[in-house]
């Protein structure tokens, strides 16, 4: 079964007729899959990733990305202005990319962020924003409404504020995480918004007992589903993380849980494939999916850098600069396509957006039952 947002989108599609772009997404899922078979691209990437910022007020556990900055500066890169990143938004349409995900840092840091998100539905891409909910005041809950965003993602790695404060490093992170959804969704229950709201949270040995409290916390604010990470480190020259085997015991649990229903009407946003691929994620153990990111998706930062997908950029493994060339010949060049065979062989990532990207594309795989 795929993940919920897709068929999600693919029913609201199918209830407003719009079978041309229907027919548009069922012919780039083709081509794509055709593409990896051929080891060359036939059509555009599916999702687009626009990491807006390295900027963030929050210190997170599993995260140094906020000291991007000076590494890229370093190298004598200059960060997009507001021209440069409708460019990037712009190159992504020419690519007939379905969907934009706004991802930082924290894209709310950046002041130009609801021009960016209402340029991406100007050029007829579905635009989603990552954020870590302290920002989201009256004044972001409206412009996030005016700027037409079809979904949202707001960090709670915790039921409790002392959990999710400790993980964030932030204190008032929580209750800032809470009442800005509640913003959100009065806004657009105030003004019959579409906005789809989802809170995420990233598993690890400090949160997994609370679980089942934060479906129940995820039902108490009225978001549309939840949505679990398995946490993956992405500091600098990590090393695997050791896992102990009661640590071990309750991801089985949680996910055996999960998989038998434990949301309660409560929508769990995972696939059930990909929670069955959490006992690996654990475990270090390699992916047992086929990596299709060469072909099914792009990231680009604000700095230009290129990225295959969202880990990679996570990673810090650019494949290209956009300054100076354009994104569309860069997709279809024969540089990149000599690297789609490093990226095809990838098998260290669990991180939902490429993991269930690949999941879409890896139907009949037997490494997930």
């Amino acid at each position: 079964m795929i993940r919920k947002v897709y068929s999600n989108f693919l029913r609201e599609k199918l209830a407003k007729r719009e079978f041309r772009w229907l027919l548009s997404r069922g012919t780039q899922y083709a081509l794509t899959f055709a593409s990896f078979m051929a080891k060359r691209p036939f059509c555009g990437p599916i999702l687009g990733t626009l990491v807006t910022n390295y900027t963030c007020n929050y210190r997170c556990q599993m995260c140094d990305l906020r000291l991007r900055d000076k590494e890229l500066k370093a190298k004598g890169l200059r960060e997009l202005d507001t021209a440069g990143m409708k460019k990037v938004l712009d190159d992504f349409a020419g690519l007939h990319v379905s969907g934009v995900g706004f991802t930082g840092g924290e894209p709310l840091l950046r002041n130009d962020i609801y021009e960016l998100l209402a340029h991406a539905k100007t050029r007829g891409m579905i635009s989603h924003l990552n954020t870590n909910g302290y920002f989201l005041d009256e004044n972001a809950a409206k412009s996030i409404i005016d700027a037409h965003v079809d979904s949202i993602n707001i960090s709670l790695d915790g039921a409790r504020a002392s959990t999710h404060d400790r993980i964030r490093g932030f204190a008032g992170a929580f209750d800032h995480a809470v009442l800005g959804i509640r913003r959100l969704d009065a806004a657009r229950r105030r003004t019959g918004a579409l906005l789809r709201i989802k809170t995420v949270a990233v598993i690890s040995e400090e949160n997994v007992d609370e679980y089942e409290d934060m479906i129940s916390l995820a039902r108490d604010l009225n978001v549309d589903c939840i949505e679990f990470i398995p946490r993956q480190s992405f500091l600098s020259n990590a090393e695997p993380a050791r896992s102990n085997p009661s640590f071990l015991g309750k991801i089985d649990n949680m996910t055996r849980s999960l998989l038998d229903g434990a949301g309660n009407g409560m929508q769990i946003e995972n696939s059930p494939s990909h929670l069955r691929l959490f006992n690996r994620s654990f475990r270090n153990r390699e992916s047992p999916l086929r990596c299709y990111a060469g072909y099914n998706s792009l990231a680009v930062d604000c700095y230009g850098e290129i990225y295959p997908c969202v880990p990679w950029y996570n990673w810090r493994h650019a494949v290209g600069n956009i300054v100076g060339q354009d994104l569309r010949k860069f997709w279809y060049s024969a540089e990149y396509n000599g690297i789609r065979k490093e990226i095809a062989g990838c098998r260290k990532c669990y991180l939902n957006c490429q993991a269930e990207l690949n999941i879409l594309f890896n139907p009949f795989s037997g490494g997930v039952k």
